[in-house]
């Protein structure tokens, strides 16, 4: 890993030598927030009133000097709370703030960083949770960019400094717990029960053997697993409510009572047709289902598209808010198909 995590200063003194630029947003983010707190103020020049300024009297202080090793950047923000506060304030009423808290109070891991990544910006963005476990070890190949948002400057870069980069520039005081060396059979227990314990486990791993292994454990443990499979112009979520249901069958039951040492060394045709029983032939469409066929012979690798792994991010970013809330969501196979959608008009 090369990508270093933010510190926290006390003040704008105890800055490194070396930094090459100081970022000030606390004054324009104190602005805005004494708008979002007193909205009759939104259209109306506020600076010389009585209640900006008890605000800037009750603000004294509330700032946080944060500097960023790895760009040698130093911002002026204010602090956690205060920022997080902002930060969500367009989500409201959308997402109430006790329902907001709950999302923020989740600790979820991710592991594979393809649709993860999408997974990863979209918890992010939206306010979600504070403390992420993630893990990757691949680096970014240019092959990767048409899923990955990245630039090309990227290319060689591990997967995972890229995600806490982008965490950490829009959300300073996540708690990433970053498995820059991937997962194993013997650290994946670890990895989803080690403090912080996960709350909700989120697959996007090529590996059978650890897809296996992770539902076991997590049936044992009682955490919620979730999966998103872009499948062409559409993308399948898979809900495993293993908190509500731990004698539920792993995959929905569509690979019986598979074990990891059945899929532990398959490649080729094998894998192929384990990964066809867990999608769910009837739900893939004929160019990604012939795709497959293809693989090894004219396509290098697993067809997927930007497009769906960022459908797929918002999707599972949302499973996750409702889990956080204890809203209705019950295990289960969920199809969003963009295509099928933007097919059929409900106006014309």
């Amino acid at each position: 890993m090369h990508y270093l995590k933010p510190t926290f200063l006390k003040s704008k003194k105890d800055l490194p030598k070396g930094t090459t630029r100081i970022q000030d947003v606390f004054m324009e983010s104190l602005e805005e927030l004494f708008v979002v707190r007193n909205p009759a103020f939104l259209k109306k020049p506020f600076t010389r009133s009585e209640e900006w300024a008890k605000f800037l009297t009750a603000m004294k202080g509330k700032n946080q000097w944060i500097y960023f090793p790895s760009k040698k950047i130093a911002v002026n923000v204010l602090k956690e709370g205060l920022y997080f506060e902002l930060r969500t304030a367009r989500n409201k009423n959308l997402i109430t703030k006790k329902e907001q808290q709950n999302y923020r109070g989740t600790t979820i891991g991710i592991a594979g960083l393809s649709v993860g990544s999408s997974i990863v910006s979209a918890l992010t963005i939206s306010g979600g949770p504070r403390v992420m476990k993630i893990a990757d070890f691949d680096v970014l190949a240019p092959s990767n960019m048409n899923r990955i948002w990245a630039n090309i400057e990227d290319v060689g870069t591990e997967k995972i400094d890229l995600a806490a980069r982008d965490v950490w520039g829009t959300d300073p005081f996540a708690k990433l717990i970053l498995w820059d060396k991937g997962i194993t059979e013997k650290s994946l227990e670890r990895f989803i029960l080690s403090k912080p314990a996960l709350d909700i486990f989120i697959d996007e791993m090529d590996d059978l053997a650890l897809k296996v292994a992770a539902r076991l454990i997590a049936k044992r443990k009682r955490i919620p697993v979730l999966m998103a499979t872009d499948n062409g112009d559409s993308v399948i979520i898979d809900v495993e409510r293993f908190d509500k249901e731990p004698g539920r069958k792993i995959f929905h039951g569509l690979v019986g009572n598979i074990t990891v040492a059945d899929v532990r060394n398959l490649k080729g045709k094998e894998w192929i047709a384990v990964v066809k029983k867990i999608i769910g032939e009837q739900y893939m469409p004929e160019r990604h289902r012939s795709s497959l066929n293809e693989i090894g012979k004219t396509l290098a690798g697993v067809p997927q598209l930007g497009t769906d792994a960022t459908l797929a991010g918002s999707a599972i970013s949302l499973v996750v808010r409702k889990i956080a809330n204890n809203e209705k969501i019950p295990s289960g196979r969920y199809i969003l198909n963009l295509g099928g959608v933007l097919g059929k008009a409900v106006r014309k």
